[in-house]
Parts: structure tokens; sequence; C-alpha cells
């Protein structure tokens, strides 16, 4: 057992202490607030606070686990043993340069998303207002990196200690924003939509869509057989994430009530796990989150567990807070749409701490680290160079025994329009995630 003594005992401390002593290196922990009971204890042990003890293992607080407000901070990155640090410490006494706890909380927690309002055109929070891209380690998965440097400082001082590292896992994850690009709408729109290329003088889509609507062609986005083959072939269970969402701006869906979409729907439920797209109006008409989960749930008769925001908006808190309220279990959505790179810092699943209320939540975080309207709408990248990509990101979070999610979409993988030629990105990237 690992003691601490600490200053105070706080909702922040716990959180982060857990989440990088016990989850990422396996170790059992507890805290006192007693000098006498930390002096006469005899097993491994160290002090986090702002003075030292005589020469007992010291990391110095920066104060900000012992705050209960949200407060802009100023940030400036150092550099400790080659890896970007924040919070750097004053004391010439600490074991590290820096405080690893609070710099991690600081990610973690996405303390910074609290109090910027700077946003896109979609309200999401910007990616060059983050520390992680002003201070350019925005592609290191630092709280990784941080916690190596803190087990390297506890080995150091207690050989024996029994660290545990969590297992890599691959999660392949996809987004059903239009489970058919041409079929399951209504005549309306159907011809509506044809109008439109009508008018553009796109007579080729106009035939190509007459085509699917007659049956003389398979539908591009319909290529759920094709997904389970690849899935299979794999050994891979992948997460299904469904747009569930009535007709609306950027929310654009098929008829909810198509019984053909309804049967694909519980089809991906046999082979993984069917979640939520939350509509992009949900984040400000909370009602209708609850509608998109129930009528999915009552599609696929049972409760709707994991999620992915569409558009990934976050507002922190209130998305989460909605989320939990409606019974979701797991997100994954903690990602930017416009970089690549660990939003969080982080690889690896974590709780939510809802930061306004100063508390963790039993909602889980799951970091994507690569998605394809990244690579080939932001990044411009051709299939060749987002293999490259990939592999290097792959190598990153398995030398940090995280977990690797990827984000692509049943669009992207119809090997059409202007997705021809990237099935083959997404099956070399199945085999080389899998491979142990």
């Amino acid at each position: 057992m690992l003691l601490i003594l600490i200053t105070s005992v706080t909702p922040r401390a716990q959180y982060i202490f857990s989440l990088l002593l016990k989850e990422l290196l396996g170790l059992d922990f507890s805290f006192t607030t007693s000098r006498d009971e930390w002096m006469v204890y005899q097993g491994p042990k160290f002090i986090y606070s702002k003075e030292p003890v005589e020469d007992s293992l010291f990391i110095e607080s920066s104060g900000l686990l012992f705050e209960t407000g949200i407060f802009p901070h100023d940030l400036k990155t150092y550099i400790h043993e080659g890896i970007p640090v924040l919070f750097e410490s004053s004391g010439p006494r600490s074991g590290l340069s820096f405080d690893p706890f609070a710099a991690s909380f600081y990610m973690v927690s996405r303390y910074e998303e609290y109090h910027r309002d700077k946003k896109d055109k979609y309200g999401r929070f910007l990616v060059s207002e983050s520390v992680a891209w002003q201070g350019k380690f925005l592609e290191i998965p630092v709280v990784h990196k941080w916690t190596d440097q803190l087990e390297s400082l506890l080995v150091k001082h207690y050989p024996a200690l029994p660290v545990r590292h969590p297992e890599y896992r691959f999660i392949p994850t996809i987004d059903i924003d239009h489970a058919f690009a041409y079929r399951g709408r209504t005549l309306i729109r159907t011809f509506g939509c044809a109008g439109r290329s009508l008018i553009k003088g796109d007579l080729s889509e106009i035939i190509h869509r007459a085509k699917v609507l007659t049956g003389f062609l398979k539908d591009p986005y319909d290529n759920f057989d094709y997904l389970r083959q690849i899935h299979h072939e794999t050994g891979q269970s992948p997460v299904f994430f469904i747009l569930f969402a009535d007709y609306g701006g950027n929310d654009n869906q098929i008829s909810l009530r198509n019984k053909e979409f309804h049967k694909i729907i519980r089809d991906l439920d046999k082979d993984g796990i069917v979640g939520i797209h939350p509509s992009l109006s949900s984040n400000k008409h909370t009602v209708k989150l609850k509608a998109e989960c129930r009528g999915l749930s009552g599609v696929l008769g049972h409760d709707i567990t994991v999620s992915r925001q569409h558009f990934l908006k976050i507002s922190f808190p209130k998305t989460y807070r909605n989320l939990i309220s409606n019974g979701i279990t797991d997100d994954y959505s903690m990602c930017y749409a416009s970089h690549m790179g660990f939003r969080a810092g982080l690889t690896v699943p974590f709780s939510f701490f809802d930061l306004a209320r100063n508390e963790p939540t039993n909602l889980r975080i799951h970091p994507v680290a690569v998605m394809d309207v990244t690579l080939k709408d932001y990044g411009r990248l051709n299939p060749q160079q987002s293999l490259e990509i990939i592999s290097q990101v792959v190598q990153k979070i398995r030398s940090v025994n995280g977990e690797f999610v990827s984000l692509w979409h049943n669009e992207s993988l119809s090997d059409s329009g202007r997705w021809k030629g990237w099935r083959v990105v997404y099956e070399e990237m199945l085999r080389e995630a899998a491979r142990r």
C-alpha cells in the first residue's frame, strides 16, 4: 500500500490520484492528513503538499486540486526529461520539476473548456484554444508520459513497488449518419433531392439515384454486409452509433419509421454494440435527446448505454450531464474533428469529472484517436498518407498500453464517390490495430 501525506483529501485529489496510481499503474494507495501517521508508516510513501518533510520523497503541489472553483490559468509549457509539462514546480526539493497530478487533472477534466468562449460554427471548442495545441503537444499522450515519469520516481525510491499497466485494446466504431444515400426517404424528400441535382446540372447523380431506387443498383451506403464480413475476418466487435433524429438542419436522416432501417439496426446489434448518435440540435433541445434514445431503444428492445455526439459536439458540463440523465454510461466523443491528437492527453477510458459540481461521475469517456474525415477532409491526405499516419498513432497508443478507438462512417466505406479507394485504409487499419 502506497501512503500519501496530503494537505486535504478533496474530490479532485481522490479522482486524479485514483486515475494515475490505480488505473494506469495498478497501485493501491491511501491518503492521510496526519503527519504522525505518515511518519510511523514503514511502507512506500510520499508527500503531496506545498512543503516537504525532512528528506522524505516529496512532490510539490500547485494547489489546483485543493481549489473548488473554476479559474482561468495562464499556463506555460515547460520541458521535463524531453516531455512537455504543465504546472512547473518552484521548489528545488520536489522529486519532479512539475505537478503531474494537477497537470493531468487539468487535461482530463477538460478544465480549459469550461471558461474559454471562442467556438467554431457548430459551437465546438476550438483546438487552437487548447493548451495542448499552443504548447505543441496535442499529438503526445502526455498524461501517460507524465505518469511514466511519476512511476520512474516511485520505483527509484521503492524498487519493489508492484506496478501493473493496463493492456492495449482496439475498438473500431462506425457512425451511421445516413443508412442509405437514396433509399428510405419520403417521396417529397426524394423529389426535392433530385430537383437540387437537376438545378446543378448533375445528370449523372440523377441517373444513379434512379437506378438505385428502381433496384438496378445497390444503394452505395448500404454496405452492412461488407462491414459484417470484414469485422468477422479480423475478429472485431465494433460499436455502431445510429443517428435516430428527425429530419432537419445538420441532422438529416431517413424516415425513422422505415422498416428496412429498423432491420439494419437490429442486425448491427447482433454484430456488435449499437449506441445513440445524439443529434446536433439535441445539445440545445434536451427533450430531443430523450426522444432519440427512447426511439432507438424501442427498435432494439433494450436500453441504450453508449453514445457519440453528432459532429462531436460537446458543451461542458451540459452535454455529459444530459447523457447521464438518459442512462448513458459510456461516451465516445472525446476528440477534435479538425485535428489528430489526444484532446484529453489520455488514451484509456476515464470517468467524467463534473468541474462545475466538483464531483466525479459514473460516465466513462473513451478518447477517439483516428477519424476518417479528419484524415481526408481536414488533413487533405490520400489513402497511403492516411495509412502512414494511422500506423504512427497505433504505435503511440501501443507504447502506453492505451485503448485505440477509431471512428469511421458507413459512407466513407462505400468505396464510391469521394470515398473511392478508402476501404483499403480501413482494412489495413483493422489488421494492424488488431495485431497483438
